[in-house]
């Protein structure tokens, strides 16, 4: 039987349409990369806050336009007082921090230069380092991404606007994206989106709870052991609890280094706050928030953490994970069980 030239021509020029149209959506993606994050930072609240509206509209009648609404006000509130609450606490602590950074900075180098006396060419290399410079170049690259000023504003209440609309018409839109899909394929795709949408629901709220907790034990336990800075570190904490493992020791690294610069005498107390603080959420905190929800594999997590902070800086960074589980999700449900169904049929075709 021969092949169709025409079938194979048309194959081939398929292909090639394929790859054309993905190197011109990569070059899109890359130059409106800004409009994407805070888009999937939008259609994220909105997939949260969907539960709500519904749950207002079956228990007290509550159309899901005004339950948005409320929404919208109680999390501007909530973050408006949240964020005065916050630095409140921090200022003085940050503004002090500040003012004896040249002052922390000197006294740090002339620490280590003694510590590692008895080794010239670590001395050589501490002598010649600047040590505000050097934190300065390693921080500047991370924060890569991050929003300033008008922008961050504006981005920030389009994330909003577009999560109202996505929470308020979210049926909707489900319907139409499984809709996209052949008829035998529909029942497959509605498992999956809802899968996604659940399985990024219990992430945020672990998470959540964990940031929380965490930030709160640390800035209790430091300031019961009379560390200067006890507020920064825990807000350090809460915050950088996002990324597991290296978050927290970030926060101990800065914490400690600053510690010996200011008060030495108290730098195996700062470690051992976070080395009990460590234990209590690995042990206990983290069992009961995670038992029967999402948990992520931390090896694979970690990469992902690291290919997007490259790329968006830590914007990428708080995102990573939240994206990370939903891929998880499409790996597990789609890519495994197609892998398995071949992984049959080739044994059943071996003689």
């Amino acid at each position: 039987m021969t092949e169709n030239p025409n079938s194979e021509f048309w194959m081939k020029a398929k292909l090639v349409l394929f790859g054309v149209f993905s190197i011109v959506a990569l070059i899109l993606l890359y130059y409106s990369i800004l409009v994407v994050v805070i888009s999937l930072i939008g259609i994220g609240i909105g997939v949260l806050i969907a539960p709500i509206l519904s749950f207002a509209k079956r228990k007290f009648n509550i159309p899901r336009a005004l339950g948005a609404l409320l929404c919208l006000t109680v999390i501007v509130i909530v973050i408006g007082g949240a964020s005065f609450g916050i630095w409140y606490l921090v200022s003085d602590q940050v503004e002090n921090l500040s003012a004896r950074a040249p002052e922390i900075s000197a006294n740090l180098k002339n620490r280590l230069l003694s510590l590692f006396r008895e080794y010239p060419w670590l001395r050589a290399q501490l002598e010649a380092l600047n040590v505000g410079a050097t934190a300065q170049g390693m921080i500047s690259p991370f924060f890569k991404g991050l929003l300033t000023g008008f922008a961050a504003i504006s981005g920030f209440i389009f994330a909003l606007i577009l999560s109202m609309y996505t929470a308020v018409s979210l049926n909707d839109y489900f319907r139409a994206a499984v809709g996209a899909f052949p008829q035998n394929r529909r029942n497959k795709v509605a498992y999956v989106l809802s899968r996604c949408a659940t399985t990024l629901r219990l992430w945020f709220r672990a998470q959540l709870i964990d940031m929380l907790i965490l930030g709160f034990m640390a800035a209790v336990g430091l300031w019961i052991v009379g560390v200067d800075y006890w507020a920064v570190y825990g807000l350090l904490t809460a915050i950088f609890a996002i990324i597991p493992y290296i978050g927290t020791l970030i926060v101990v690294g800065c914490a400690a280094l600053i510690t010996l610069a200011s008060e030495p005498s108290l730098v195996l107390w700062v470690i051992f706050v976070f080395v009990v603080v460590q234990q209590i959420e690995g042990n206990l905190v983290l069992p009961l928030l995670m038992k029967g929800q999402v948990e992520l594999p931390e090896v694979p997590l970690l990469i992902f953490v690291l290919l997007l902070g490259s790329w968006l800086g830590i914007v990428g960074v708080f995102l990573a994970p939240p994206i990370f589980a939903v891929l998880r999700v499409l790996y597990l449900e789609l890519y495994l069980p197609r892998v398995g169904q071949e992984t049959s049929q080739a044994e059943e075709v071996t003689p």
